[in-house]
């Protein structure tokens, strides 16, 4: 019976080898984003076996940047103490806001300045796939930090958030 184990154990690992060795071609032949090259290495110079000199690693064009997702700068803390309420922001609920906080964003100004790559970051990292950008939270948090309240209301509705009659409004942009 413990043969029966060892060759088992025998199988499987080599079931294991044979599968980093595919899993390795197929990351060198399809090149990932995780893949290392020379332009990814940065600054640190690289060095060849019997080579008398290190090989002065290339420098990125700025070609090859366009179109790359940038994680938006946040800040470590809300400015006065207190935070805007990004649940005004249409298709932001409880659990988004308190994930935006822990991002650096807690205030509409902050969210207003992402750039399309920042937006595009953010939207990947909340796997939203692209309902940011749908959504059009840049032109929401423009609106409510300009303090255009009846532009914001007319577009968007009361963002989620009940009227002094206790409901919530749609606006021409949002779900009714």
């Amino acid at each position: 019976m413990s043969h029966y184990l060892l060759e088992l154990a025998l199988w499987m690992l080599l079931a294991f080898f044979i599968g980093c060795i595919i899993g390795y071609l197929l990351r060198l032949m399809i090149g990932g984003e995780g893949a290392v090259t020379l332009e990814a290495a940065g600054d640190v110079p690289l060095k060849v076996a019997n080579a008398v000199e290190p090989i002065a690693p290339k420098t990125a064009e700025p070609a090859k940047n366009a179109g790359k997702m940038e994680r938006p700068k946040g800040i470590s803390a809300a400015r006065g103490g207190k935070a805007d309420k990004l649940q005004r922001i249409s298709g932001v609920g409880p659990k988004n806001e308190k994930v935006l906080h822990n991002l650096g964003f807690f205030h509409f100004d902050q969210i207003a300045k992402w750039t399309p790559e920042e937006v595009e970051w953010v939207d990947d990292h909340l796997k939203f796939n692209g309902r940011i950008k749908r959504e059009q939270w840049t032109k929401q948090c423009k609106l409510l930090a300009a303090g255009k309240e009846e532009e914001f209301a007319k577009l968007f509705g009361t963002g989620g958030m009940k009227n002094k009659a206790g409901q919530t409004q749609s606006g021409s942009r949002t779900r009714k």
